[in-house]
């Protein structure tokens, strides 16, 4: 009992890390909960959190607009009357098409489960046959049929891959992200970080990271560079399985001159950032920081770096304990009254990092460009 009873000493301050009010009215779905625990377990946050806004946005219509009926009473007459509040009432959202289309798969994909968990008798989303091309049908491949949600508005527009050339990415990187005029030339008042934006961009155009997956990366992610004369021109790096989506860790090859970029970021811009939101105590461990305790062996107190995932690939950061550390990833804005603080992280470890590679809260401008931010960016060819 005295176990079980752990799991919710700290209920109260995550509950307040979540904003939720004290006496906050509401009940607890228990079988609603268990899609979202056993079914959706497996899934990125963010999808988990598209399916949670989803069906909150379907349950609530059903609740308040059709006299509070329950999602397992809901019959295709609430479904039209959704469908036309949705898409075509001038009191609604009037939402685009694909936008619907989203909102048909995901109540239709939870409804299927309800079906299957015996939670309710029949799909209150009206159903239509469709031909299906399977790759094991027939053993060579052929036609199926199967059953697929007739509301939607098959209206959604057709994606259209169109390649971008190297150098229509420069000028889009330079112009856009580092602040350049069209002419690719330094403009006044275009901000300090432009060696990080432009670093990002190419790592990710390079690498083929996934948006959480990079945001996701810490320094001890990042390979080394190559010596000059080694002759490498791609160095290798193994993505952790916690913060990859799906969880598909793999090796990763940063080209050098991308590579280089992301180095001199860290070794300029980064290390000034760091150094100023340390003198300030904005790296203060947290319940939810990630603690990365020795540094030659990278690994966050109960399991390797990176073992929490990041929020967009389906990760929760463990709690780490008290004990001082070198923070990976915390929350943002916790310090001290006094701007200090004895457990704030040690000064001159330029490898301790926020995951985000972001400013820290309140951080000053600085009035002169580094030597990183000064260079235009020319890693990619």
């Amino acid at each position: 009992m005295r176990e079980f009873s752990s799991l919710f000493a700290d209920l109260g301050e995550g509950l307040d890390d979540l904003g939720v009010p004290e006496g906050q009215a509401g009940g607890y779905d228990v079988a609603l909960n268990r899609y979202f625990s056993v079914w959706l377990a497996s899934s990125p946050w963010n999808t988990q959190a598209a399916h949670a806004r989803d069906l909150r946005t379907y349950f609530d219509f059903l609740w308040f607009a059709r006299g509070r009926r329950d999602w397992r009473d809901a019959s295709m007459d609430d479904r039209a009357a959704f469908e036309w509040w949705r898409r075509r009432d001038e009191r609604g959202p009037r939402l685009e098409d694909t936008s619907w289309d989203r909102e048909v798969s995901t109540v239709n994909q939870f409804y299927l489960w309800a079906i299957e968990q015996d939670l309710v008798r029949a799909n209150p989303i009206r159903q239509r046959a469709a031909s299906v091309w399977s790759p094991w049908r027939g053993g060579a491949g052929g036609t199926m049929v199967r059953q697929v949600p007739a509301e939607t508005s098959h209206m959604g527009p057709r994606r259209e891959v169109k390649w971008l050339p190297p150098k229509s990415y420069r000028l889009w990187r330079n112009v856009g992200l580092c602040g350049f005029d069209s002419k690719e030339m330094p403009r006044r008042g275009r901000g300090r970080w432009a060696a990080r934006n432009a670093a990002y961009a190419d790592s990710m155009v390079r690498t083929g990271l996934r948006l959480c997956e990079h945001s996701a990366l810490t320094v001890f992610d990042l390979p080394q560079l190559p010596p000059a004369a080694s002759g490498i021109v791609n160095a290798r790096a193994v993505l952790p399985h916690a913060i990859s989506k799906g969880r598909s860790g793999r090796a990763v090859y940063w080209p050098v001159p991308v590579l280089r970029d992301v180095r001199d970021y860290m070794e300029w811009d980064r290390a000034e950032m760091l150094d100023y939101g340390r003198s300030r105590g904005f790296y203060i461990p947290t319940r939810r920081s990630l603690l990365v305790e020795d540094p030659a062996a990278p690994r966050v107190r109960g399991g390797p770096v990176g073992a929490g995932g990041p929020p967009g690939c389906g990760g929760a950061a463990p709690a780490a304990g008290g004990r001082r550390g070198h923070v990976v990833a915390g929350m943002p804005g916790r310090f001290s009254a006094g701007g200090r603080n004895p457990r704030c992280l040690p000064q001159g470890d330029s490898r301790v990092t926020d995951t985000g590679h972001q400013r820290p809260a309140g951080g000053k401008e600085s009035r002169n460009l580094t030597a990183a931010d000064r260079r235009k960016p020319s890693s990619v060819p």
